[in-house]
């Protein structure tokens, strides 16, 4: 593989550099991304160039990046699957996959909980507000999986999958590592220009828009320009089958292969796409993919892309997904937090957009109320028998992922009780005004990082009411359900 590396890229880097036309503003991160995929061998090639600009307000001496792909590896001791999930995620039997930094034009060095931190250490130290550019070469080997990052049975899942650069707050780097009870990421916008070479049998569906295509040999090979976004994912499969659907001059598309209502799902996701539009704020992309995948979990959220797991166990649960997924491109995507400290703040906001979908399109025949009622009651046996189980129960928000006990403990608490949360202002504000507040914390806070008192400003401008002592009650676990 490291010879196809070596005699393929070249080739593509002429036509690469001219085909997307990124337009590099001033204090905004370019990765400059170079794949191929090797499918006999389930590895991902890359070369990585980044246009790294330090605004962080401080002389940095080095630079660093999270390796994802090293939780996957064997004897790692990041948590990447509950116990509960293990046979489903492993469809045959365990498997492991990695990232190996093969070059790096600074001298580096492997760092964090699990050595799962590359550490570029840089010759001179970097002023506030200048730019360097920093070269990673790497090689991923890729486990078999039905998971973000691996090789499932029904698609091939590249999230994560090149190092990503860390967040820089409070003086030093973000290094949280993988977490299996949530999503553990936590990133800035930067703009993407990424050519991808693959077999010709795949399709491909991806973060951004396709500048260019064309065959080599058995080859396909792409360039994708990827603007002012929190990450790049791609997924290749070649059961594809893609039907799209614009709304105004977006372009959404959906991918499929098991889906037996592949018109509705993309009706879904373009009334999804038009309602948010509508209650949020622009959403400021041309495209959004909806990608039936192999995937564990009920869906996850990437920029412009989305994954909706093809083992759900009901059309219902498989459209609700998709909405909840398609909400997360506002509340995650455009308006970003710290998803391993803060998971409630995206989590809870999208599964009550979800419901304000609902209550905007009766079609559906499911009502806000009804899903609070549903919440309520599961909120209240999940939490009697946590007590009778465990003699006590946190339910505090604001904790990172490795503080929830499991998996069972993190989902009610960022999803139901966050759900819960946002319901109760819902009644308290009445929905013309939590409305205006949600549209004040998207144009307060898009394109930026969202932190728990962002949300509370928001909703004191919005509101004019003073919510902070209401908030906290409910971030610091005060708040009882009946």
């Amino acid at each position: 593989m490291k010879k196809f590396l070596i005699f393929m890229f070249p080739v593509i880097l002429s036509i690469f550099l001219f085909a997307c036309g990124v337009e590099q503003e001033k204090n905004t991160n370019f990765y400059n991304l170079k794949l191929a995929y090797d499918s006999q061998n389930n590895t991902l090639s890359g070369e990585m160039v980044l246009d790294y600009y330090n605004y962080t307000g401080e002389v940095l001496n080095d630079v660093c990046f999270h390796l994802y792909p090293n939780a996957f590896r064997e004897n790692s001791s990041q948590s990447i699957i509950s116990l509960a999930n293990y046979n489903r995620a492993y469809y045959n039997g365990k498997s492991y996959g990695d990232i190996k930094i093969l070059s790096a034009n600074k001298d580096f060095e492997f760092v964090g909980e699990d050595e799962n931190i590359l550490k570029l250490k840089l010759e001179e130290p970097l002023n506030v507000e200048e730019q360097i550019t920093l070269k990673i070469e790497f090689e991923c080997v890729l486990p078999e999986i039905n998971h973000r990052y691996g090789v499932g049975e029904n698609t091939i899942n590249f999230g994560n999958a090149y190092p990503v650069l860390c967040v820089y707050e409070n003086g030093e780097w973000d290094m949280n590592g993988y977490n299996s009870n949530g999503d553990p990421f936590y990133s800035e916008m930067s703009n993407y220009q990424v050519q991808i070479l693959f077999n010709d049998i795949y399709k491909i569906a991806s973060s951004g828009e396709l500048c260019n295509e064309y065959i080599e040999g058995e080859n396909r090979i792409v360039d994708i320009k990827a603007e002012n976004v929190r990450d790049f994912v791609f997924v290749l499969s070649e059961k594809f089958q893609v039907i799209e659907q614009k709304y105004e001059d977006i372009t959404v598309k959906y991918y499929y292969y098991q889906d037996e209502k592949p018109d509705e799902s993309l009706n879904t996701s373009v009334l999804a796409l038009k309602t948010f539009t509508e209650l949020f704020g622009e959403y400021p992309y041309k495209n959004l993919c909806v990608v039936e995948a192999s995937f564990v979990h009920g869906g996850m959220e990437f920029p412009n892309l989305v994954f909706i797991s093809d083992s759900l166990n009901s059309y219902e649960t498989y459209t609700t997904v998709i909405i909840h997924e398609i909400a997360h491109q506002w509340w995650y995507g455009v308006v970003g937090n710290d998803q391993y400290n803060h998971a409630f703040l995206d989590e809870g906001l999208a599964e009550f957009s979800t419901a304000l979908f609902y209550e905007k399109n009766p079609k559906y025949n499911i009502s806000r109320s009804e899903i609070t009622l549903r919440n309520q009651s599961n909120y209240n046996i999940f939490q009697k028998v946590y007590v009778d189980v465990l003699g006590s129960i946190d339910t505090s928000f604001i904790r990172p992922l490795d503080e929830f006990n499991n998996e069972q403990e993190y989902v009610y608490t960022t999803y139901v009780k966050a759900y819960l949360m946002h319901d109760s202002l819902f009644e308290l504000l009445g929905e013309k005004k939590y409305i205006k507040c949600l549209k004040e914390y998207y144009e307060m806070c898009k394109n930026d990082i969202a932190t728990p008192d962002d949300l509370i400003k928001a909703f004191e401008k919005g509101s004019g009411k003073k919510l902070e002592n209401y908030f906290y009650s409910w971030f610091e676990g005060n708040v009882v359900i009946s």
